[in-house]
């Protein structure tokens, strides 16, 4: 949305972010999905970028992928330290003659090493080379966390997490984080402009003026400030022929909607039916204990399902 709209607001998350990085510190970016983690974090290496630094944006598919693709953008920035043993033996006379060889004439042999063998590498390479390292999601398996760390040693990280990740393993690495910066909705004047931007770039056909305001005021109430419902509400109107009075409230997406916790809920009836077991047994009150057994019955059962279908 941004390539249409630009970067709207966050200015004050952005300057917070590459203040903490360019001090030596990493950032942590949180927020509900759909919060605009992953442009902010584009926004920031575009930043960044001026300042000469080594900037790595890995993909986070596989650990294998996130190994190649480091390598291949240190290597891209003049810094990939390989052995000699990487370096297939028709092509090596021309390294050391060039200094450098060309990544495709690596880039099978590299794929072919074992995962910790090209982090060592990368590693090695980004040593004392004042890099950072974007990571657009913190929802990754143990090799990749592990990895994580390692390059936390030696370079900044700068990474997007969702706000109710509650994963061990990110826990045990969160502390590397100096500084985090939480993404909250983007005020109605900031998504006004969004729309606005939007239609300049992209004219949209309403059923007159008071239509027009109609829908614009509905994406700023309904999206609850969050940039992809936002840009959810503007690709389907953009597709429909026409936006008349009647359709403005159709116009919904689901990163708006908010789910409650009702754990603490779920705790406080689960101590209710307990309590009220052992107050009926004190008491004698035969009714009451089977009240309690049965709503006991049907909080495990109902427990028994929500599990089985969150799965």
């Amino acid at each position: 949305m941004h390539r249409i709209t630009g970067f709207v607001g966050r200015e004050r998350e952005l300057a917070e972010a590459a203040a903490a990085l360019t001090a030596g510190h990493s950032v942590l970016v949180r927020g509900r999905p759909g919060i605009g983690r992953r442009a902010f974090l584009h926004q920031l290496r575009e930043l960044m970028a001026k300042q000469g630094r080594v900037l790595l944006w890995p993909e986070m598919t596989t650990p294998k992928n996130m190994m190649h693709t480091l390598a291949c953008q240190v290597h891209a920035q003049g810094g990939l330290k390989i052995p000699e043993r990487i370096i297939p033996q028709r092509w090596r006379a021309q390294a050391y003659r060039d200094g450098r060889i060309d990544w495709r004439r690596i880039q099978r042999s590299l794929l072919r090493e074992p995962v910790r063998e090209v982090l060592a590498i990368v590693i090695d390479s980004i040593r004392d080379r004042d890099a950072i390292v974007f990571v657009e999601t913190l929802e990754v398996p143990p090799t990749q966390a592990a990895a994580l760390h390692a390059l936390a040693e030696i370079a900044q990280l700068t990474a997007a997490m969702d706000a109710d990740n509650r994963r061990a393993r990110i826990q045990r690495l969160l502390w590397r984080f100096k500084v985090k910066i939480d993404l909250e909705p983007l005020t109605r004047a900031q998504v006004r402009q969004i729309v606005e931007q939007w239609l300049t770039h992209r004219p949209i056909e309403f059923d007159g003026p008071r239509v027009r305001k109609s829908f614009i005021r509905a994406v700023q109430i309904d999206s609850g400030g969050v940039p992809a419902a936002v840009e959810g509400m503007l690709t389907a109107a953009s597709t429909d022929g026409q936006v008349t009075r009647s359709k403005v409230r159709e116009y919904q997406h689901e990163a708006a909607a908010v789910y409650w916790d009702m754990t603490p809920v779920l705790v406080v009836v689960a101590i209710t039916f307990m309590a009220m077991r052992y107050i009926s047994r004190g008491l004698g009150m035969r009714e009451l204990m089977v009240l309690a057994g049965v709503g006991s019955s049907l909080f495990y059962g109902l427990m028994f399902f929500v599990r089985r279908l969150s799965r």
